[in-house]
């Protein structure tokens, strides 16, 4: 069965707009350059004018990025040139980016003007370079000028002092037309060296191995003249060209602007509720921590049957499929098709293998936002643990998603998978600790020894333990549950005829 509210995502998902950066300082003379999440990174474009040096080594990226960028524009109505200094010619680039998502024959050579200039650096040298740029800039009235190879031209230099001398000419050429200048180079010279002193801005483009995994990221070295993210950001390369995703806890740092409230929002579990006060405090976020089988995805699934069109609900899942969530529901009473046919919930499942946290957290507030979600089950939040190249990030990342959750008033609920089957001696990291609001342990109890010989051994029952509930009273006693065909039911643990699939005997939803 297949429902427009249920999505599998993939790296391809998710196109549009990052704009949590406060991009006040210059941003309205910003040249917004469309590429996704990339206008964040910058404080809200390139600078109008200014010189930009793009470097990476071979395959990072960098030929993608600027042709997706002169693609972009051409779409505003701007003019590009894009100048090679290198020998191959132009057709088996642009053989490669007409593939690409962004790519548009009718731009060129209308509003895209590929040139190879590599004959006149042979013939003439840097000053007849110089003179080409200025030629080709005042003729085609260009907003952007792109030089692909600089090491090209810092090898026709006789020395450091004339290489410095065309980069400062180059540059001065630029701002005269108000054309901004992106000069690309796969050479890492020092910081030191005249290509990285005296341009506006610095970006440089990586692919690195972790382990048998290759990443990609980008980080803004250098920019004058406004706010930009700086630090490494992750991006991918797909069929539509470059989305960068910039780090979550350094996009999202407005101050939070949910208010304080009383309201309480219902766990779907008439026992839960009456063990935490009423429900989940609203716009909080909650953890449900456990071994495997105790119960945490139909604990959220419970949680989510409470959505309503009006107040929606978002199920973010890893491991188990969107088929397997809704027979899942199901077997417990709840109307999933219903739900979503309604509107009242949404299922994004996202496979765990490859992901980049960023990607996940920038896709999760777009759904939250999209539709006004009001609770959120995150199932799994162990894949987002295994996702991250650098751990310690992730109780900021977490820290900035329940900010922002709880900005539009927003509930969380989180599971987390624990190892061990019994009451642990840990629950969880501090750090994870710290940043989730309220945390429930879902756990086995051990079966007492029974020394009548010939009687059926115990069963091992489920317990639920609320360790911590914000600025709340909560019921601190272990309550038995059992998981039936109505949800989960608590009842007595002591003896088998209070089994609630067996009789009344529980409170249930």
């Amino acid at each position: 069965m297949s429902d427009a509210r249920v999505h599998v995502l993939t790296p391809a998902d998710e196109t549009g707009r990052q704009g949590e950066v406060d991009m006040s300082t210059g941003a309205q003379d910003r040249i917004a350059t469309g590429i996704d999440g990339f206008d964040a990174v910058l404080g809200g474009g390139l600078v109008p004018g200014c010189a930009y040096i793009l470097q990476g080594p071979p395959g990072a990226g960098k030929t993608v990025l600027a042709n997706q960028l002169c693609f972009n524009l051409a779409r505003d109505g701007r003019k590009t040139l894009y100048l090679s200094l290198l020998a191959e010619s132009h057709d088996r680039m642009l053989d490669h980016m007409s593939t690409m998502g962004f790519f548009d024959s009718e731009a060129v050579p209308r509003s895209i003007y590929y040139m190879s200039a590599y004959s006149t650096l042979v013939e003439e040298r840097l000053d007849g370079l110089l003179r080409m740029i200025h030629r080709e800039m005042r003729q085609h009235k260009a907003s952007l000028l792109v030089l692909d190879g600089l090491f090209v031209a810092q090898d026709t230099a006789e020395d450091d002092k004339q290489f410095r001398s065309f980069i400062h000419d180059l540059q001065g050429l630029a701002a005269l037309a108000q054309c901004t200048l992106l000069i690309l180079t796969n050479q890492d010279r020092p910081p030191g060296s005249p290509e990285h002193t005296m341009v506006d801005g610095w970006i440089e483009l990586l692919d690195e191995m972790h382990g048998a995994r290759s990443v990609r990221s980008l980080i803004l070295k250098k920019q004058r003249g406004g706010k930009h993210l700086r630090g490494r950001h992750h991006f991918r390369i797909t069929d539509d060209g470059i989305s960068i995703f910039p780090r979550l806890e350094a996009a999202l740092t407005r101050e939070p602007e949910g208010h304080e409230t009383d309201l309480r929002v219902s766990s779907g579990i008439a026992g839960l509720d009456r063990m935490i006060g009423g429900g989940y405090p609203g716009g909080s976020s909650t953890v449900v921590a456990g071994p495997s089988g105790t119960g945490k995805t139909t604990i959220g699934l419970q949680f989510l049957s409470q959505a309503t069109p009006e107040e929606p609900g978002l199920l973010f899942g890893f491991y188990e499929t969107p088929a397997r969530l809704r027979s899942k529901a199901r077997s417990i009473g709840i109307d999933i098709d219903g739900l979503l046919a309604s509107g009242a919930l949404e299922i994004l499942w996202q496979s765990p293998a490859e992901t980049l946290p960023d990607e996940l957290g920038r896709k999760l507030l777009r759904a939250v936002e999209r539709r006004n979600v009001k609770r959120v089950f995150f199932d799994g939040i162990g894949a987002l643990r295994h996702a991250f190249l650098y751990p310690e990030r992730m109780p900021l990342f977490i820290g900035a998603i329940n900010n922002t959750l709880r900005a539009s008033d927003t509930t969380a609920l989180y599971s987390f998978e624990l190892p061990s089957l019994f009451m642990p001696d840990q629950i969880m990291t501090e750090e994870l600790s710290s940043m989730i609001e309220n945390v429930i342990l879902a756990h086995y109890v051990r079966p007492r020894e029974d020394s009548e010989p010939g009687r059926r051994p115990r069963i091992m029952n489920r317990e639920l333990l609320v360790l911590k509930i914000r600025d709340s009273e909560f019921d601190a006693y272990p309550e038995v549950f059992h998981i039936t065909g109505k949800g989960v039911l608590f009842g007595g643990a002591e003896s088998q005829n209070l089994r609630p699939d067996a009789a009344d005997g529980g409170e249930s939803a």
